[in-house]
């Protein structure tokens, strides 16, 4: 690539100059013709390299033009294809410390081990951060943008500290787990529940505390108590959960 870059940068020897002003005085078939017969012959007497790189100099626009069109039709059509792919999980991080420490990989090995890596997709958020204080708002426009994807159903599950569950407990953004999950998937995480005030200052069953997992050690987000709360409404998210809940807890 690098040399084709350098051919394309370097003018070839010509036997003669374009007339400019001819060729605009010309219909467009007239100037195809005198074009043609201009290129062949500056490249009489050229041996074969030096017949590419005219050909490389002179078609250059249109040649990385086509390469262009090709990077922008592969790389669309692939993250389409990705985007129809299955979602394993959904998941969004609250006051994550470190960022560029955090161990996304984690959820890969998780999406192995339960079967749904290959042909499905990981979707995350890492930059959700509340304010440190107890006026209940958000700190930016993303935060907002958190908030109404939570509503609709975009996320499966939430990781986050102690002020971020409260946070989202009051704005409603977690679902009470005793109206949330079946008998099964409740009796696994009962011992493990954390319970906050809803928005109207009742005290309910909001999170679930995965602090002691090796799961939650192992995703590096910077705070020792790692608790999980549920936003999304839809048989999808459902599943997602009962599937973390699986693989935590069984």
């Amino acid at each position: 690539m690098r040399q084709m870059m350098e051919e394309f940068e370097e003018k070839p020897i010509e036997k003669k100059e374009d007339n400019r002003l001819e060729l605009q005085s010309m219909s467009r078939k007239e100037r195809r013709k005198m074009m043609k017969a201009e290129m062949k012959e500056n490249m009489e007497g050229m041996d074969p390299g030096e017949k590419f790189k005219y050909l490389i100099y002179y078609y250059k626009e249109a040649i990385i033009f086509i390469a262009l069109i090709g990077i922008l039709v592969f790389t669309g059509g692939r993250a389409l294809y990705n985007s129809r792919k299955p979602v394993v999980i959904s998941y969004g991080v609250v006051n994550c410390m470190d960022q560029l420490n955090f161990n996304s990989s984690a959820f890969e090995d998780y999406a192995k081990a339960i079967g749904k890596y290959k042909g499905y997709q990981i979707r995350e958020n890492i930059n959700i951060g509340f304010t440190n204080n107890n006026n209940s708002t958000f700190t930016n426009q993303m935060n907002t943008n958190f908030l109404t994807l939570s509503t609709q159903n975009y996320y499966d599950v939430i990781f986050t500290d102690k002020e971020g569950a409260d946070f989202c407990s009051k704005q409603s953004a977690f679902h009470p787990l005793d109206s949330y999950l079946d008998k099964e998937h409740y009796d696994l995480i009962k011992d493990h529940i954390y319970s906050t005030k809803d928005s109207d200052g009742n005290t309910k069953e909001f999170a679930v505390d995965i602090s002691d997992t090796e799961f939650a050690n192992s995703l590096n987000i910077g705070y020792n108590d790692v608790y999980i709360g549920f936003t999304g409404a839809e048989e999808r998210n459902i599943q997602a959960v009962y599937d973390l809940l699986d693989y935590l807890y069984k």
